[in-house]
């Protein structure tokens, strides 16, 4: 890496790395995986109770799970 950067500029490198990684991944999930898979993904999502699991304490976390049900479930619509 030639260039030092400010430890926002990480971050956002960082996320946008797990980004390119996640759509690399959802696009072979998207060939290899039955519906039944997809849609248990979600799911498992779906069923964390924010109220007793650790995640609901940190909106950020919180958030994340919420963008993520979303982007499997907007990945594999076959609408």
């Amino acid at each position: 890496m030639s260039n030092a950067l400010s430890n926002d500029q990480e971050l956002v490198s960082d996320l946008v790395a797990c980004q390119l990684v996640i759509k690399q991944i959802l696009d072979v999930i998207d060939v290899i995986a039955p519906t039944e898979v997809r849609d248990k993904m979600a799911s498992q999502l779906k069923n964390i109770d924010f109220s007793t699991h650790p995640a609901g304490a940190d909106p950020v976390t919180k958030r994340a799970i919420e963008k993520a049900i979303a982007l499997i479930e907007l990945k594999f619509s076959r609408d």
